[in-house]
């Protein structure tokens, strides 16, 4: 669970590159400089789930975790978030809006290099949000830029871009911390992207091993590390054992069961990142009976949210009230704690006329938990007489059926704006529970529409509709965990569960 997800979207773009192994000089296009060449040492190796559809392409819509973790080391965004959630600017410096916010100037960091010893410009960032923009690329991000009027994005000098809006947008600056929004060279991408980040392609075959090389003209501070290598596991089985038999140096997923079996072993830490990473229910409201809000009531009743974070997390987790967290600024909103009422469950169904209501759930198993939770959720509703299978698929099958499973094991990594316009806002790729409430997103228009002094009120006026006619059951708020070898120094944990993209201070001793 190394990567920050919009949750589970469709697959409709593959790039040309899948399958093949691509060297060096195709992609990195430039030597390290020989000033920095001894300048740090040492391959950190990084066990990771298996993805046979990948690409190197940032902006593709069918992003796996690995994918996603092998984006945040070569390119970047304009902000970014820190290992504690806090704003940081990366590629740009400020943005400043106009007096309706319906117009925003980013100004760039200067003496920003690519990977291919090119300079990072604004016409960069104009091809890169040209090609972010266009509905025709399928692209991952498109949803959280839709705001942007695509003929009004102009280059004003090398260092300064001019973004104007179809209407106004508060939050412009936070969306571009998503791992989805990265800027690329203009021209390179799909086929051969080319980035700023800190590490550059060596080699890359898809579904099996990426080889990347620290870049020695990195603008930021240079990794300490000389390479990294992510090296593909059929399960997160597969990944401990490579662990224990010192083929990796981390495995990037790990079941609780796993991470407590593998610790105190063969000289193995645990790095445990605790944060608002969700796995939850999602329940289809165009399918019947889950577009009875008394139906998906009930079943939120059902679930003992102390039992799902004992057994299907290992006490790796938190009760949650299912809503989304809001941000680090934003107390949670004054609202009871839902807990298990068999009763009351058994009352809501009865009205509903669904007292012998009888579903599946359906999950790839791709995440560590998802399969556990679905199986505690099951052994809950047993016990007001609700029958509840467990429908593990596989990974192709999932994503070809997206938005179509009446229920369904989905994830959340995002901070909350960008949650809410990806996965709660009507007709969005993301939103596979098909839910509309009018009143839900007059709010979300208020909120992109506020000074951030506004934004917590409203956020939790939003967070009272999702816990009182939401389409998911949020019981807990999940840790990742990422068990490691002790010779690993530097890992730090991350509260968006994606600590294996910090990886400045690390290193790997003998």
């Amino acid at each position: 669970m190394s990567g920050a997800s919009t949750g589970r979207l469709p697959v409709r773009l593959l790039a040309a590159a899948t399958g093949a192994a691509l060297t060096a000089s195709a992609l990195v296009g430039c030597a390290p400089s020989d000033r920095s060449r001894g300048a740090g040492s040492g391959t950190l190796r990084i066990a990771a789930s298996t993805d046979a559809g990948e690409s190197l392409n940032p902006y593709a819509s069918n992003q796996s975790p690995t994918q996603e973790l092998r984006s945040s080391l070569l390119y970047e965004g304009l902000t970014a978030l820190s290992p504690t959630g806090e704003f940081e600017w990366r590629l740009a410096t400020d943005m400043t809006p106009n007096a309706d916010l319906t117009e925003w100037t980013i100004k760039l960091r200067p003496g920003v290099t690519f990977t291919d010893g090119s300079p990072f410009t604004s016409a960069d960032v104009v091809a890169s949000i040209a090609y972010l923009r266009d509905p025709e690329h399928a692209v991952q991000g498109l949803a959280l830029i839709e705001m942007i009027d695509p003929g009004k994005v102009k280059a004003v000098d090398d260092l300064t871009v001019r973004v104007g809006l179809s209407k106004p947008f508060g939050p412009f600056k936070d969306i571009w911390a998503n791992v989805f929004l990265p800027m690329t060279k203009a021209g390179s991408a799909p086929a051969k992207p080319i980035g700023t980040g800190p590490f550059a392609v060596k080699a890359f075959t898809a579904g099996r091993q990426s080889s990347l090389n620290r870049f020695d003209r990195y603008w930021g501070t240079r990794p300490k590390l000389g390479a990294v290598e992510i090296i593909e596991y059929q399960s997160q089985q597969a990944q401990a054992n490579a662990l224990l038999s010192n083929e990796v140096d981390v495995a990037s997923g790990a079941t609780p069961a796993i991470a407590k079996s593998l610790g105190g072993k063969d000289d193995l830490k645990l790095l445990d990142s605790k944060g608002d990473f969700t796995l939850r229910i999602g329940l289809n409201t165009a399918v019947a009976p889950f577009d009875d809000v008394r139906v998906r009531q009930a079943l939120r009743l059902l679930v003992d949210r102390r039992q799902v974070v004992s057994n299907a997390f290992g006490g790796y987790a938190r009760v949650a009230n299912d809503h989304e967290a809001g941000t680090p600024q934003c107390p949670a909103p004054d609202m009871p704690q839902r807990t298990q009422d068999i009763a009351q469950a058994k009352k809501l169904l009865a009205d509903a006329g669904q007292s012998d209501l009888s579903f599946s759930i359906a999950t790839d198993g791709l995440l560590p938990g998802m399969q556990e939770l679905a199986q505690v959720f099951a052994e809950n509703a047993a016990k007001a007489g609700v029958k509840v299978a467990v429908n593990v698929v596989t990974p192709q099958e999932f994503l070809s059926k997206w938005g179509k499973w009446p229920v369904f094991i989905d994830f959340n990594t995002l901070p909350y704006l960008p949650y809410v316009i990806t996965s709660l806002l009507p007709r969005r790729v993301a939103n596979a529970a098909h839910w509309e409430n009018s009143e839900f997103a007059d709010l979300a228009g208020k909120l992109f529409a506020a000074p951030e002094q506004r934004q917590c009120s409203i956020m939790n006026q939003m967070h009272k509709i999702e816990y009182e006619q939401g389409p998911m059951i949020t019981p807990a708020f999940a840790n990742v965990l990422l068990p490691y070898r002790s010779k690993v120094h530097g890992l730090v944990p991350d509260v968006s569960g994606r600590p294996l993209t910090f990886l400045t201070n690390v290193t790997v001793g003998s």
